[in-house]
């Protein structure tokens, strides 16, 4: 038995078809009933050939994985991570930035602050995204501060030679930096 037509609005536990009629997909559930229920807010799509029904999300919710390359900024330093906000995810603009954690590298000497500062934009690799909290690295050659600001006076930090040099006070700072530190285009490149 077929409770919604193909395309019709669906809300989170409502019934869509029962189990003898087509399997459940994407974003659907089997009750106890055996009954296909939907599990959120969408449109119903029936696949007549493989007998699978799913819902199409109204709203699309950019998901994170173990491996996707992240753009952050960060909003606080501490002795051994960092806390920052997810602004792009693998190239493209999320809608809504989420709070992550740089964190430490194993066997890490120095303090946090040695290789990012606050407001610092910097290119990390997600490495958990256990209970919801999102663990980031920035240890590889092609990950880590892309642009960086003075924790002095807030201007912006130049590379020369393979020193970071305030452009503003003419502090020298230290960071963990990727090769193209301060290319807009490589910035741009990564934003999408």
């Amino acid at each position: 038995m077929v409770f919604l037509k193909n395309g019709e609005p669906v809300s989170p536990g409502e019934p869509i078809c029962v189990a003898e009629e087509y399997m459940p997909g994407e974003n659907v559930e089997l009750d106890k009933g055996g009954v296909v229920v939907s599990i959120l807010r969408g449109k119903v799509s029936y696949d007549h050939e493989r007998r699978i029904v799913r819902v199409e999300p109204l709203k699309l919710v950019e998901k994170l994985k173990v491996g996707d390359r992240v753009l952050v900024e960060v909003k606080e330093v501490q002795d051994k991570i960092a806390i920052a906000s997810i602004l792009s995810i693998n190239g493209r603009l999320i809608k809504h930035p989420r709070t992550a954690v740089i964190l430490p590298n194993p066997g890490m000497r120095k303090t946090m602050d040695q290789y990012v500062g606050i407001g610092d934009l910097v290119v990390a690799s997600v490495v958990t995204t256990f209970t919801g909290i999102i663990g980031l690295s920035i240890w590889r050659q092609d990950l880590g501060v892309v642009l960086a600001r003075c924790n002095k006076c807030s201007g912006m930090l130049k590379k020369v030679r393979k020193s970071l040099i305030c452009v503003r006070c003419g502090r020298e700072e230290k960071r963990k930096i990727v090769p193209q530190y301060g290319s807009i285009a490589y910035l741009i490149s990564i934003m999408g």
